[in-house]
C-alpha cells in the first residue's frame, strides 16, 4: 500500500491504490504476487478470478481503499462486490455489512449477473451473484445480531429461492453461527428475530435452573440474546459458583454464563496471543498440568505457570489431515497462584464425559504425547527417550531425566517466544 507524504499531491486513496496496482515499478514487478494492490486490481478485472490471496493481506486500510474504488467504479459493480465478499476474512463482519449495505442501496437495480460454477462439478450451474452477496450479508448480520438488516436481506434472499425447502436442520447451531438455508426452521427463526428468541430466552432465565443443567443449545440462545455473542466451546465449569466459561465463535473473547446471563470474563485473559513470553518470564517450571484425550484425535490441556493458566482444546479434521488441530489457546491470569490452581482443578473436574485424563508424557497403550512448538519439530517422551517424528531423538539415563530435560527445554522455548501450538499421540516402535 502506498503512503501519503508531505510532498505527495492530494489525490484520493482509491486513485493511489489503482495507480499503484496498474503501474508497478520495475522493483515491484517481482513482488506482484504478494502485492495488495494487485489483488485490488483483480477485483475489478472481469476476466480475473476472485483474488483469494487478499485474505492474507487484508487490513482495514485496504478495505477503505476498496470501498473508495467501489463507490467510484463504473457500473455494474455487482461482480466486483461479490468477488470482494468471497475473499474477505470471516472476522470482518462489520465491513461485510458495509459492503452489502452499499450494494443494497446502490446496485440492486443492476442487470442480473452470474459467474461460472465450480469446474470440479460434472454439471456446474452458473452462480447467481446477487444470491451470493445476500448470503454473505445475512451471515454477517446474524453473527452481529443485526435484526433489521438480517430480516431484510433474508426476505430478499427468499424471493430468489423459490424452490422446495430442504430438510429441516437438527439444531439451531448453523443459524446462530451465521449459517442458514432455505428450510422451514430457518424461515421460522428469521420470522422470530423480532421477538421469538427474546421470549424463549426469557423463559429459560425464569426457570432458574443451574447453569450446568442447561444444554449447549440453551446456553447458546441465552448468549445470543443477552450478550449478542456466540459461544463456541465450553472449556471450564465451576459448579459451586454456577458458572460456565466459553471462548466465543470467533476465537477473540472469553465470557462467562452465570445461569442468568452472559458476562465478561472476570479476570484478565488473552486468546491466541502473538507471544507468550510474558506469561512464563518469572517461571522456573510448569507448576501444574492436565492432559485429557477423547479417543485418539482430540485433546484438552491445561498448564499453570505461577498465576497464569494456559488452556488448549482441539478438533479432529478428518481423514484428509488425519490429526487433531488446536482450536484455540487461552491464557487466564487471576490475581494469585492459588486462584490459578483452583481454575486448573475446576478444568480437570469439568472435562466432558468423553474425555479421560492420561499420563502427562506418554501412555503405553495410547502412545507418546507429542508436543508441537512453533519453529521446532514435534517432540515427546517415551520411557528414557525423547521421540521426534523420525524416531528416537535423544536417550537419557532414566525416564525422570528425560522428562526433566524436556520440561526445561519447553520453558526455554516459551521464554524465547515460541508457542505450544499442538499435541498429538504417537505410538512409536518401542525403543530398547
Amino acid at each position: 500500500m502506498t503512503r501519503t507524504t508531505a510532498h505527495e499531491p492530494n489525490i484520493g486513496r482509491a486513485d493511489r491504490v489503482w495507480q499503484a496496482a496498474s503501474q508497478p515499478t520495475r522493483n515491484q514487478e517481482h513482488l506482484m504476487t504478494d502485492s495488495p494492490n494487485r489483488y485490488v486490481e483483480e477485483l475489478f478485472d472481469d476476466e480475473a478470478e476472485a483474488p483469494f490471496g487478499m485474505t492474507q493481506v487484508w487490513t482495514p486500510e485496504l478495505h477503505r481503499g476498496v470501498m473508495d474504488m467501489i463507490r467510484n467504479a463504473p457500473r455494474p459493480r455487482t461482480p466486483a462486490i461479490e468477488k470482494y465478499l468471497t475473499v474477505m476474512p470471516k472476522f470482518s463482519d462489520h465491513e461485510v455489512i458495509e459492503v452489502a449495505a452499499y450494494w443494497t442501496d446502490h446496485c440492486t437495480d443492476e442487470p442480473p449477473a452470474t459467474r461460472p460454477g465450480p469446474s470440479f462439478l460434472a454439471n456446474p450451474k452458473p452462480v447467481d451473484l446477487t444470491t451470493k452477496i445476500l448470503e454473505y450479508a445475512i451471515s454477517a448480520a446474524l453473527r452481529l445480531y443485526d435484526r433489521r438488516r438480517a430480516a431484510d436481506w433474508y426476505a430478499r434472499w427468499r424471493d430468489r429461492r423459490t424452490g422446495r425447502p430442504v430438510k429441516r436442520h437438527s439444531s439451531m447451531y448453523s443459524f446462530f453461527e451465521g449459517g442458514f438455508d432455505n428450510c422451514l426452521e430457518c424461515v421460522r427463526d428469521m420470522d422470530e428475530l423480532s421477538g421469538g428468541f427474546d421470549r424463549d430466552c426469557a423463559e429459560l432465565l425464569r426457570s432458574v435452573r443451574p447453569a450446568a443443567d442447561l444444554t449447549e443449545r440453551e446456553v447458546a440462545l441465552i448468549a445470543w440474546v443477552t450478550a449478542q455473542r456466540h459461544p463456541a466451546i465450553r472449556f471450564l465449569a465451576q459448579h459451586a459458583a454456577n458458572r460456565l466459561w466459553y471462548v466465543d465463535l470467533f476465537r477473540r473473547d472469553v465470557f462467562v454464563f452465570s445461569g442468568r446471563a452472559v458476562t465478561p470474563c472476570p479476570i484478565p485473559f488473552t486468546v491466541n496471543p502473538v507471544t507468550i513470553a510474558d506469561y512464563v518470564r518469572d517461571a522456573s517450571r510448569c507448576d501444574q498440568r492436565v492432559v485429557a484425550w477423547s479417543g485418539k484425535h482430540t485433546y484438552r490441556v491445561a498448564q499453570r505457570y505461577g498465576r497464569h493458566v494456559l488452556i488448549m482444546t482441539s478438533s479432529y479434521y478428518g481423514p484428509s489431515r488425519g490429526q487433531a488441530e488446536m482450536d484455540y489457546a487461552v491464557w487466564l491470569s487471576p490475581a494469585t497462584p492459588d486462584e490459578a490452581t483452583t481454575l486448573v482443578d475446576d478444568f480437570a473436574a469439568s472435562l466432558p464425559a468423553t474425555y479421560r485424563k492420561i499420563a502427562l508424557w506418554y501412555d503405553p497403550r495410547r502412545g507418546s504425547v507429542m508436543r508441537s512448538y512453533t519453529g521446532e519439530h514435534p517432540i515427546g517422551v517415551w520411557g528414557k527417550h525423547w521421540m521426534s517424528g523420525l524416531g528416537v531423538d535423544r536417550t537419557f539415563g532414566s525416564e525422570q531425566e528425560a522428562i526433566a530435560a524436556l520440561e526445561a527445554q519447553e520453558l526455554d522455548w516459551l521464554k524465547a517466544g515460541k508457542r505450544l501450538d499442538n499435541f498429538y499421540l504417537r505410538l512409536p516402535n518401542t525403543p530398547t
